[in-house]
């Protein structure tokens, strides 16, 4: 239960940041894109959803508890830079974002254009 709680609190403490004077929603947007592909996003939503999903079978885990768990913080922390973000009307094209992350982020886009594109014209 301490468990629960530890991480209860973590997660709680994450809202209350917003309000320190040198939070800056965009730098945490900024962090995250450059730390996470979308592949590796995606991967580790659908873990998150099996282990929901399947009760936590060990067969379906790519991460141990703990990486998940770190994900969990970053994507509820990058939820609320964006929300903050657009409450504060920050324009995001502000961002920095590492060559290497823009890019990841462009092949990614341009691949599942492609993949859009493909599907439209099957559905014709």
């Amino acid at each position: 239960m301490n468990r629960i709680l530890a991480l209860q609190f973590a997660f709680d403490r994450m809202i209350y940041d917003v309000h320190k004077v040198d939070y800056d929603p965009i730098k945490e947007i900024e962090a995250f894109w450059n730390e996470y592909a979308l592949e590796t996003i995606s991967a580790n939503i659908l873990q998150l959803l099996s282990t929901y999903l399947d009760g936590g079978l060990e067969e379906n885990k790519l991460l141990k508890d703990a990486d998940m768990q770190e994900f969990a913080t970053e994507l509820y922390r990058i939820l609320i830079a964006y929300c903050v973000a657009n409450y504060r009307h920050i324009d995001p094209s502000k961002m920095q974002l590492s060559a290497e992350a823009e890019e990841r982020i462009g092949k990614d886009l341009e691949l599942s254009r492609k993949v859009a594109e493909f599907f439209g014209r099957l559905s014709k």
